[in-house]
C-alpha cells in the first residue's frame, strides 16, 4: 500500500493557503523525501507563487518562481520534488482532465525529475475541515492508499533517536 506522510508543518502550510480564500483554487509544490518505494514524507508545501492566477475552478502556478524554489530547496535542504498539491472549491476531490494533463507534463520535465510524481487534492469538507486525497503516477494514475500526519517518533529508523 502506498502511504503519503505529511509533516504537521507542511499540513499547516496547506491548510493556511486553502483557508486564505476558499472561493479560489490554490496549490504549489510538495518537497520531501521517499522512505522507500511505497512511502513518502512531505516536509514542505509551497503556495502557487506571486504571479499565479487563482480562479474558482483552476489555478495556474507561477512556474518560474516554483522552479527556482525547487532548485533552492533541493540544494539547501536536500529535499526532492515529490509532486504538486492543489485545492478544489467543490466537494469532489478527484483529478480533473486538466489535473491529469498537468501531472503527466510534470513527469517529463527535467526540473522536477520525478518518474512517479504525487498529486494531492485538498478542499474544505462539510464541517469546514480540510480534507485530502492523494494520487501517484506510475503506469497509470492511482489513488494513494493512505495519507497521514508524519510523527517523527513513530517513523524514525530503528536504533536512532529523534532530533
Amino acid at each position: 500500500m502506498t502511504i503519503l506522510y505529511i509533516t504537521p508543518k507542511a499540513w499547516k502550510q496547506i491548510e493556511t493557503a486553502v483557508r486564505k480564500d476558499p472561493s479560489v483554487e490554490t496549490g504549489g509544490v510538495m518537497m520531501g523525501y521517499p522512505m522507500d518505494n511505497n512511502r513518502w514524507v512531505v516536509t514542505y508545501a509551497s503556495e502557487p507563487g506571486p504571479k499565479a492566477i487563482q480562479l474558482p475552478k483552476s489555478v495556474y502556478f507561477d512556474d518560474g518562481h516554483l522552479n527556482k524554489l525547487v532548485r533552492k530547496l533541493s540544494k539547501t535542504r536536500q529535499w526532492q520534488y515529490l509532486g504538486d498539491w492543489h485545492s478544489h472549491t467543490i466537494k469532489r476531490l478527484s483529478p480533473s482532465k486538466g489535473d491529469k494533463k498537468t501531472i503527466l507534463e510534470k513527469a517529463t520535465q527535467s526540473i522536477y525529475a520525478s518518474s512517479s510524481p504525487l498529486m494531492l487534492i485538498v478542499g474544505l469538507g462539510r464541517q469546514n475541515q480540510v480534507q485530502a486525497r492523494g494520487f501517484i503516477l506510475g503506469n497509470s494514475l492511482r489513488e494513494v492508499g493512505k495519507i497521514e500526519l508524519f510523527d517523527r517518533q513513530v517513523h524514525q529508523p530503528r536504533g536512532e533517536t529523534a532530533p
